[in-house]
């Protein structure tokens, strides 16, 4: 096991919503070709590497992090996202924290999670949910999921194996499932909004106290550059246009109400979108 060095940095300490905490639950980085990103788009690639050093590995890839995040509200734990779990990743590790280790370093307790909200059932978001033989790992929580991605990846099946549909029918079996499809609060202050194109069913998470307010956007955002070309497809999504229609309005929402925001894959997962409508991370 190589641990990996950024959990313990900055970036991935935790951040206060009011009285609400919120921590990244980071299991590591692969690299990810930036040939990958933005198809089309006029991006000034040197630009961006000047502004986001951090957004980089080597001369042509970006560090594809996974993370989940816990929010430790005045009465639960909830969980944004599982991490991986048994499934690998897409590609091989440049730095790795197993998953216990992770969830160790950042006080999370598998029996004091309350509930799982899955932002999507792509694996590197939902895989962590289950043990490999589809036992639930937060054993006393409820698990959230947008019934528009249960469908579609019900369908899907195993042809494409690198989603946790089959962890979600075994955990449902047992009742642990809640599946809708309408905006709502989990739990006081924790809304999931519908921000579909990704994945037919992908939800972001807002965070709410008092007038402090971010939103965990899950995979509307992959670099930074999307910020400012939020109106672009990307090569990620199961249906680009829609991808780009929830990512310019979930964008522009936090910019308006002056949110942060929280990335899955970001190395530094936290920052917001300024008045130029560009990002700009809460950490140096």
């Amino acid at each position: 096991m190589t641990t990996a060095p950024n959990a313990a940095e900055p970036e991935h300490r935790p951040v206060a919503v009011g009285r609400v905490e919120i921590v990244p639950i980071c299991e590591g980085f692969a690299p990810i070709a930036l040939g990958d990103e933005l198809p089309g788009a006029n991006v000034d690639w040197g630009g961006e590497r000047a502004r986001y050093p951090w957004a980089f590995h080597g001369d042509d890839a970006w560090p594809w992090h996974v993370h989940a995040f816990a929010v430790r509200t005045s009465s639960r734990l909830v969980l944004v996202d599982s991490g991986l779990g048994h499934f690998p990743p897409y590609r091989p590790w440049a730095e790795h924290t197993e998953r216990e280790p992770a969830l160790a370093r950042a006080a999370v307790a598998v029996d004091d999670v309350t509930d799982v909200v899955l932002t999507h059932l792509h694996a590197d978001h939902a895989g962590g949910v289950a043990t490999p033989d589809g036992a639930p790992r937060f054993p006393n929580a409820r698990v959230h999921v947008h019934a528009a991605d249960r469908a579609h990846f019900d369908r899907v099946g195993e042809d494409d194996g690198y989603h946790a549909a089959r962890e979600i029918a075994a955990l449902d079996r047992n009742g642990r499932v809640e599946t809708t499809q309408d905006d709502h609060e989990i739990v006081r202050g924790v809304r999931v909004l519908h921000t579909p194109g990704h994945t037919p069913g992908h939800r972001s998470v807002l965070i709410e106290d008092g007038d402090a307010r971010l939103v965990l956007a899950g995979d509307v955002l992959h670099v930074p550059a999307q910020v400012a070309f939020a109106h672009r497809p990307s090569s990620h999504d199961e249906d680009p246009d829609d991808g780009a229609r929830s990512r310019a309005a979930l964008l522009g929402r936090a910019r308006r109400g002056g949110w942060r925001v929280g990335v899955s894959h970001f190395a530094r997962p936290f920052g917001l979108v300024d008045a130029s409508g560009t990002w700009r991370s809460s950490m140096p």
